[in-house]
């Protein structure tokens, strides 16, 4: 089967798939906050990595992002930090980039599983795949949300939304829901439900308990169902 997972581990070995960034994102493309520096070698990723990593904990701690204290927790000089981004909002858009392209590729690697399974289960193990970042760490995923909303990162946005809509048409189109443009228009209503839902219940408690990802798998089955 030839899925957007295939094209993700082909491009492992692509000098652009660095530090969890995909070829959804690359140097070629037209990114707003893009970096100054696309690490090639395997110490420039480390460095990235490093970078993004000592952010995101930053985020969770609910501790001051400046770009002075991201390089001190991340190990690096402030003139390393700048050699790959601009300032601050730089750094959270790689971020939001390295966690959204994790997650597309979460997705898509559920994906195989859920062609295999029921309707319903298969369903549910694209959402679980989709809330699996979110409850490994919802601090994480709480701060981006906030931050990501004042930064423009539309370009982004659609990225991310064109590559979980090519694998849920994949999904509906192996379990004869839908073919097609109707396959595709229904991918992205279940992409937009299951983003809002899951916003949603992440904000009320944090994390996705158990009976709100069974409420949300409700909601895309009516939708589904309904078509």
């Amino acid at each position: 089967m030839v899925t957007p997972q295939t094209r993700l581990d082909a491009d492992k070995n692509n000098p652009s798939f660095c530090a969890g960034v995909t070829r959804i994102f690359t140097k070629d493309t037209d990114l707003a906050l893009a970096p100054r520096k696309w690490p090639r070698q395997a110490r420039s990723r480390a460095t990235m990595d490093a970078i993004l990593e000592a952010t995101a904990l930053l985020l969770e701690e609910g501790k001051s992002c400046s770009t002075n204290a991201i390089a001190e927790r991340a190990g690096v000089g402030i003139a390393t930090l700048y050699q790959y981004f601009d300032g601050r909002d730089g750094v959270i858009a790689a971020l939001s980039r390295q966690v959204r392209a994790r997650l597309a590729h979460t997705v898509t690697s559920a994906l195989e599983t859920a062609c295999d399974q029921s309707l319903r289960e298969g369903v549910r193990s694209l959402v679980l795949a989709a809330v699996q970042a979110d409850r490994e760490r919802p601090l994480l995923a709480s701060r981006l949300d906030e931050i990501e909303a004042k930064l423009p990162l539309e370009t982004d946005h659609r990225r991310i939304m064109t590559e979980l809509c090519t694998a849920i048409t994949t999904f509906l189109e192996h379990q004869n829901v839908a073919f097609g443009g109707r396959a595709r228009a229904l991918a992205i209503d279940l992409c937009v439900i299951a983003g809002a839902l899951i916003d949603v219940a992440r904000r009320h408690t944090g994390t996705i308990e158990a009976d709100q990802l069974a409420r949300i798998i409700r909601q895309l089955m009516a939708v589904i169902q309904a078509e």
